[in-house]
């Protein structure tokens, strides 16, 4: 599976990535070094695996910790990465 990373809270260290062809986010917190940046194009096997997973930046061609936290539609993202 790919997702584009659409939002960045970096005072939490969470992501809001929207999965290819599904119309929904995959919310994670980031547990790396490795920062994505907007526009990044990760991939994983399953986005809708919860908790601690490793995840590969595509554009930046590294693999990066996160701890799965949600998977939404695009009308919860803001509130999910930033409260």
């Amino acid at each position: 599976m790919q997702a584009i990373v659409r939002l960045i809270n970096p005072k939490r260290g969470m992501y809001a990535a929207e999965i290819e062809g599904s119309g929904e986010f995959v919310i994670f917190e980031l547990l790396d070094s490795s920062e994505p940046e907007i526009g990044d194009l990760i991939s994983h096997s399953d986005f809708y695996t919860m908790g601690g997973e490793t995840f590969k930046n595509l554009t930046q061609g590294c693999e990066f910790d996160v701890s799965v936290e949600n998977v939404c539609g695009q009308n919860l993202v803001r509130q999910q990465c930033f409260l």
